[in-house]
């Protein structure tokens, strides 16, 4: 199991100008390659990656400072760019701009020496430092409460943000997780748009405030950068003012939805909720406008945090079939009516047993039995006395 640890860095003056180097030499390496792609045809580098790494670095001494693992990797993320092409899950390569984000990853590589192991990056969370190939000890901030980490490193990616804040992700293989705690508390979640979630215990969450307000400055300021003229200093000033706004927003966005699921993860042992198809619920939302309301909302964002912290907290999560009609089914005498189909239909009224319930509500009440069944099912396959 793999778990990524960010962390903001804090480098003193020379290591802030070895990193830029180093994001340099990494964006040149890209562009050099997939320009000679361009031209000669593509190639597979793996086969003779050092013979490549060495023609460049006689070509542009330059490299010659920097971690040659960098250059590397550079490569290998050239060739999953085509490989994603190939593959049709994106378009051709781009080339990579100094104004878009900066960032270049490096690769653990260990060693043993009389019975102790050494590796290029190191972690020490009692000091608050990080150990990074040629640039060597930074002081860094992030998870106050974390002491110790139980698992190896595999690699590292320091990024620049626009506002000039430096981070470093740390990818663990995290070792020994085997809690299983004896599940207590039960939770439907039915995820929407007026309320961003309702839990079957009663409780809803809003969605985020702050995301209208930063939109309407991110309009704004594009507005500000269509009357800048391409290319001019004016022109990547407001440019930049715009990224760090659009950054902004994503940070909102990841602390807000990081809240939510820590809070749920922390107090309920089975979590049950729809499995969405995002995807399919933007393209449709485009006719009726819904597409940004969903996109606001992190529908898939939640869910893959929900998912990927149970499994570390040695909880259980569920994911309902995306055909049950958990808004149609009342949840006291099992009765489906298919007219509350429609969105606009806010209240369940039941005509066999007279409940009433909010929509929602009902629908997260539904959504938690069907995960009870399944946590019964997966119980019984497991411990199952024969």
């Amino acid at each position: 199991m793999y778990k990524t640890y960010k962390f903001r860095v804090y480098p003193n003056d020379e290591q802030k100008i070895l990193i830029n180097k180093t994001f340099g030499s990494a964006r040149y390496t890209y562009n050099y390659y997939l320009d000679k792609m361009i031209n000669n045809g593509y190639v597979k580098p793996y086969a003779n990656i050092q013979d490549y790494v060495d023609n460049l670095k006689y070509e542009a001494t330059f490299l010659q400072e920097i971690d040659s693992i960098v250059i590397r990797q550079s490569l290998f993320n050239l060739d999953n760019a085509y490989q994603k092409m190939f593959n049709k899950q994106g378009g051709y390569p781009k080339f990579k701009s100094k104004y878009e984000k900066n960032s270049y990853n490096t690769v653990a590589v260990y060693s043993k020496c009389k019975d102790k192991e050494y590796c290029n990056i190191e972690l020490n969370l009692q000091t608050r430092q990080i150990k990074l190939p040629k640039i060597k000890w930074v002081d860094i901030r992030g998870y106050r409460n974390t002491f110790s980490i139980n698992g190896r490193i595999k690699n590292a990616t320091i990024s620049k943000e626009p506002n000039g804040k430096y981070y470093v992700s740390v990818l663990y293989e995290i070792l020994d997780i085997d809690i299983i705690i004896r599940p207590r508390t039960i939770v439907g979640i039915d995820i929407g748009i007026k309320k961003l979630l309702t839990l079957s215990d009663g409780t809803t969450i809003d969605n985020n405030k702050y995301i209208e307000k930063y939109q309407k400055r991110i309009k704004r300021k594009q507005r500000e950068l269509s009357r800048k003229v391409k290319g001019s200093n004016n022109y990547y000033k407001c440019k930049k003012e715009l990224t760090i706004l659009y950054s902004k927003l994503a940070n909102s966005r990841k602390y807000y939805v990081h809240k939510i699921t820590k809070n749920i993860t922390d107090e309920y042992d089975i979590i049950a909720c729809e499995k969405l198809k995002t995807k399919e619920m933007i393209i449709k939302g485009k006719e009726n406008k819904l597409s940004t309301k969903i996109n606001d909302a992190t529908f898939s964002e939640i869910i893959r945090q929900l998912s990927y912290k149970v499994k570390f907290k040695g909880k259980n999560f569920y994911q309902i079939n995306t055909y049950y009609p958990s808004s149609q089914i009342c949840s006291r005498c099992d009765n489906q009516d298919k007219k509350y189909k429609n969105l606009n239909e806010r209240e369940y009224k039941c005509i066999e047993c007279g409940q009433v319930l909010d929509r929602d509500f009902n629908a997260s009440i539904n959504i938690m039995f069907e995960g009870l069944e399944l946590y019964m099912e997966n119980y019984e396959k497991n411990y199952a006395i024969i």
